[in-house]
């Protein structure tokens, strides 16, 4: 038994792994799957051979566990840093009495790094890291809540909390009713859930655009990601060509005087919740920009939108109605640079869902 690199040809074990024991679906995993897995860790812009994923391979030579791996640079001051991001732990049930997941992370950690990172750990992988000295990063895991729909958005929740037969009935019965209700709550002035024509005007945004707003956005904290068009670009095509969250959004904002004040990318799904994985812009338009972005979800069909908030931005989320609950997936990190961990508990880090591995999964 032993961890080693991840080959090309594990590719086929890994993805069935994946599919059986993360997913939780029967059979094998769609070719679609491989071909993902393939790109994300072997033909992505950055791959670096010096961090690979890694594979645990039982006695009879199968693999029963893997551990994604994928270097980001980030800086701090100025100071170009390796950040190590791990995502996608999965072991076989039958080896899990074993030291699979220990050997991983171990072997993960035994890189040369300035940071190790994730930010989509749930309950389980957050315990055992947690042993190897990472920590959850309070300012880094404020998400929000947002209803476009209410009533739709109440069915949808009651819907998830209790899955039944009776439940699914229900939900399809009261279509007609939550229309109605959410109908007048989007149209009376003085309802939380009033839906006005906003004041910004909104187009398409491309990679060449968000890299100069994500580069001058970028000044304003100490720590954040470094930023290349190339990558970008590859990014959100990768984004695109994943389907399961919904279809990609990206929009820029301009005022009146037709001047870029800020930009929002969201995952459509018409019925369902839109996630959010960025807000961005000028800090004192933030309520505008948060008004096209509601406005335009709720043209699009979506009854609400959730989201992960920097700390600084709090007032201005809270201000335009939405609420803020701790939940998974857990953003948390580890480095020996202790100026980096304070900067991030301070929520001096310019830090989205677009700068993480969240914005990798392999969504099938």
């Amino acid at each position: 038994m032993s961890v080693r690199p991840l080959a090309e040809s594990d590719l086929s074990q890994v993805t069935d792994l994946y599919w059986r024991y993360m997913r939780q679906k029967d059979g094998a995993a769609p070719p679609t799957l491989l071909t993902t897995f393939k790109e994300l860790y072997f033909s992505n812009p950055f791959v670096d051979h010096s961090a690979p994923p890694l594979v645990y391979e039982g006695k009879d030579g199968k693999i029963v566990g893997f551990l994604g791996i994928l270097i980001r640079k980030m800086s701090l001051n100025g100071q170009t840093l390796r950040v190590a991001l791990g995502g996608n732990l999965v072991v076989h049930p039958d080896a899990r009495s074993q030291l699979a997941a220990p050997r991983l992370l171990g072997t993960y950690m035994s890189g040369k790094h300035d940071m190790w990172m994730t930010d989509s750990a749930n309950d389980l992988s957050r315990k055992l890291i947690e042993r190897l000295g990472f920590r959850v990063i309070p300012a880094m895991n404020i998400h929000w809540v947002r209803p476009l729909r209410p009533a739709h958005y109440a069915v949808h929740a009651l819907s998830r909390a209790t899955e039944s037969s009776a439940m699914a009935a229900l939900k399809l019965a009261s279509k007609p009713f939550c229309a109605l209700a959410d109908g007048l709550a989007a149209k009376v002035s003085f309802s939380p859930f009033y839906q006005p024509k906003p004041k910004l005007h909104g187009a398409d945004l491309d990679a060449e655009t968000l890299f100069q707003c994500l580069t001058e956005s970028r000044k304003e904290y100490a720590v954040g990601p470094e930023y290349d068009a190339v990558w970008l670009r590859w990014l959100l095509h990768f984004m695109e060509s994943r389907p399961a969250r919904g279809k990609l959004r990206k929009i820029v904002v301009r005022d009146s005087k037709n001047q870029i004040v800020g930009w929002y990318i969201y995952f459509v799904k018409k019925g369902a919740i839109g996630e959010v994985v960025q807000v961005g812009g000028q800090r004192k338009a933030t309520g505008d920009i948060l008004d096209h972005l509601f406005y335009d979800a709720w043209e699009q069909g979506v009854i609400g939108l959730h989201g992960v908030v920097q700390s600084r931005q709090m007032p201005d989320f809270s201000d335009n109605g939405c609420l803020f609950t701790c939940r998974g997936g857990w953003t948390m990190a580890y480095s020996k640079n202790t100026e980096l961990i304070s900067r991030l508990e301070r929520g001096d880090v310019f830090f989205s869902r677009l700068d993480g591995e969240w914005c990798l999964d392999p969504g099938a």
